[in-house]
């Protein structure tokens, strides 16, 4: 009896032990999944990859191919009327003077030509007088427009005439904008305005010329007026004088070239 009370005690013991041990099993399995499930749910922080951006390749059809602006050649020429030979600033040996320019360069049909040859691209440095330059572009043999540099304001300059591809004129003043469609119009131009040298204050823009421009030439009553805005002189102009507007074209106008 004693043995077999014993043998029952024992087996009752290893049961508890095992349901225990069952138990203590369970928990640590389903602790292992809870956290596993966790660390699943977690965000794990990642290196950020370097994304590297490249801008856009930009391309414009231009005179000399299908790449960007590239002028083959640049030329140089200056107003012998107003410019002194020993000025400093303008070196006129490497200049080409008015007077020389109209025998090697032409205009015909609104191309440029240069010794009889169609200009393809060029860039001009025209040096009015002393006080007023122009940077002309020509592209395709035909003039694009320029920029007007003076000795009065900063650069780069706000003043500039353009000719679009439909032959629209644009006049841009600092007070003023003047448009033309096809060359026709009203134009109103004006005495460059001057810089006071220390904050953004300039000088009024006093009308210099008004008249009517019909395909680009001087028409009908012009009026021209002194820098104190009172008028100096009226001319009437018929389409027969071809008084071209433009430049370079009016320089090589048979009557008032603008040189």
């Amino acid at each position: 009896m004693a043995v077999e009370g014993h043998r029952r005690r024992s087996k009752n013991i290893l049961s508890l032990i095992y349901f225990k041990m069952k138990n203590l099993f369970s928990i640590m399995v389903v602790t292992v999944l809870f956290v596993n499930c966790e660390a699943q749910k977690k965000t794990i922080p990642q290196k950020p990859k370097l994304v590297i951006v490249k801008p856009p390749q930009i391309k414009n059809k231009t005179a000399c191919g299908n790449e960007e602006v590239n002028f083959k050649r640049s030329d140089s020429w200056y107003n012998e009327r107003y410019i002194n030979k020993n000025a400093k600033f303008y070196d006129v040996n490497f200049s080409k003077k008015i007077s020389f320019v109209k025998k090697v360069y032409s205009i015909n049909n609104d191309i440029l030509y240069y010794k009889n040859k169609k200009v393809d691209s060029l860039r001009i440095y025209y040096q009015q007088n002393e006080n007023i330059e122009l940077i002309v572009y020509v592209i395709k043999g035909k003039p694009r427009g320029y920029t007007i540099n003076t000795n009065y304001n900063p650069r780069p300059s706000m003043y500039s005439v353009s000719y679009d591809q439909k032959d629209n004129i644009s006049y841009n003043f600092i007070e003023k904008n003047i448009f033309l469609p096809k060359g026709n119009g009203i134009l109103k131009n004006y005495y460059y305005s001057e810089w006071d040298g220390k904050s953004q204050k300039y000088s009024n823009e006093v009308l210099k010329e008004e008249g009517e421009v019909k395909n680009n030439f001087k028409f009908g009553e012009w009026k021209y007026y002194n820098k104190e805005g009172k008028i100096d002189s009226t001319k009437i102009y018929i389409l027969k004088d071809s008084v071209d507007i433009r430049f370079p074209h009016c320089l090589f106008n048979k009557n008032e070239p603008c040189y």
